[in-house]
């Protein structure tokens, strides 16, 4: 009989510990960065909070100033050192991107941001499954609306890659995705300008048949701009907009524009932009 109690209670506190525990018990991919992130962090320096700013708004000259000051008064703030690799990727200067990345990472493998920002670099340089898994991992990690947002338009961005290089069942596959994960982009984070670009220029590109509307790739791309008015992409693809409007006025204003902010922008050059 006592052994029969003290089976019965023995079990009775291992239900009542299995159903009380706390909710980042249940998620234990969550639970270390989000505690550590949320609850136990200090509080961020007025120099990261105003970098981030800036770099949300595409002035990352400014930026780049107040994570290095950041970083001077804590060379282990994570948030300023991905900002300094995220400016450098914006650069493109890759390589010097990926190292701090990587140094990123190696101190928490869960930092969500920077496996985003690692993810467009494998992205560019092709290596499209790479780029594929490190979005996965930021997925499955704790991030803000924004870099969860981030991830999906990289999911959007490494499929459309796909349908392109790929043969008709890959466009099938690939290319009907597209627009689902620039949508759940812009659903999370609407004032991001990179999300309303990617999606203004799947709407400018994509076929009829899976979504291209070149009135939706207007007001996308417009408020691509209006968010970030010094993001060279958005102008010069507003500036592509304005072109299929026959509205040269507009178009050469937008190309001067972001020949101004980037000459060597990508977007230039497809457009053959001297």
């Amino acid at each position: 009989m006592r052994r029969l109690i003290f089976f019965i209670i023995i079990v009775g506190i291992g239900l009542y510990l299995y159903t009380s525990r706390a909710y980042w018990f249940l998620r234990p991919q969550v639970s270390a960065m989000r505690l550590d992130r949320v609850s136990f962090k200090e509080n961020p320096s007025k120099a990261l909070v105003e970098g981030l700013r800036l770099l949300k708004e595409r002035q990352d000259i400014e930026a780049w100033e107040n994570f290095e000051k950041a970083i001077r008064a804590n060379p282990e703030d994570l948030d300023a050192l991905w900002g300094k690799a995220e400016v450098l990727r914006r650069k493109r200067r890759y390589e010097e991107s990926r190292k701090i990345l990587e140094g990123v990472i190696s101190k928490n493998p869960q930092y969500a941001p920077a496996l985003v920002t690692l993810s467009y670099i494998e992205y560019k340089e092709d290596k499209l499954d790479k780029a594929q898994e490190l979005i996965s991992a930021a997925l499955s990690y704790y991030g803000d609306k924004d870099t969860e947002a981030l991830a999906y338009m990289m999911l959007g961005t490494i499929n459309a890659r796909r349908a392109e290089k790929g043969d008709i069942l890959a466009k099938i596959r690939y290319g009907t995705q597209v627009g689902c994960y620039l949508l759940k982009a812009k659903e999370l984070a609407p004032k991001l300008s990179e999300v309303r670009l990617a999606l203004g220029t799947f709407y400018l590109k994509a076929p009829k048949i899976i979504g291209g509307n070149p009135d939706k790739a207007f007001l996308e791309l417009n408020a691509a701009v209006t968010l970030a008015p010094n993001f060279a992409t958005a102008n010069a693809r507003l500036a592509e907009c304005y072109k299929k409007k026959f509205d040269l006025e507009r178009y050469n204003l937008y190309i001067e524009a972001a020949q101004s902010l980037d000459p060597d922008n990508e977007v230039l050059k497809e457009l053959n932009v001297q």
